[in-house]
């Protein structure tokens, strides 16, 4: 019985992050499509920063956060001074990366999490979804746009 308990939760877990990403892409690509590059990357970039900035409101009086701060700020304790200099110059990466792959609310949640302050994670939090939004419609508009080069090719004279 624990074994069909375990396959039912890893099965549900597989289908809803499936269904997650769908949701997650399809309405990126739905925008790209309706509203083309610069369009869908207005509005990306507003529906992100709206959504990074109530994570924002709500996680910075959050005492979970100072527990997230404290075991980070204790695992940067831990490394050599030179992971520390590379840990320190390389969270611009960090955070670049994380808004680019996991999304502007992931990316503001990290940088809440490396103790950076809330009024500047508002500002930074709008670079972090324009960047987001520049990666993703661009793909998406360009993967649309050799699409319909490919089925709409005049015809060979």
């Amino acid at each position: 019985m624990n074994k069909i308990k375990k396959y039912l939760c890893w099965l549900g877990g597989g289908i809803a992050t499936v269904l997650w990403y769908i949701f997650a892409e399809g309405w990126l690509i739905l925008m790209v499509d309706l509203f083309g590059f610069f369009g869908s990357t207005i509005i990306v970039t507003l529906v992100t920063v709206i959504l990074s900035w109530l994570i924002i409101y709500a996680s910075k009086n959050s005492s979970k956060l100072d527990r997230l701060q404290n075991w980070l700020v204790g695992k940067e304790g831990d490394l050599s001074k030179k992971a520390q200099a590379a840990m320190k110059s390389g969270k611009i990466l960090v955070v670049a990366n994380t808004a680019i792959f996991l999304g502007p609310m992931v990316a503001t949640f990290l940088m809440l999490m490396m103790g950076i302050k809330a009024k500047k994670v508002y500002i930074y939090s709008i670079f972090c979804a324009l960047l987001c939004a520049i990666v993703w419609c661009g793909l998406y508009s360009g993967i649309f746009w050799e699409i319909h080069k490919i089925f709409h090719k005049p015809p060979i004279t």
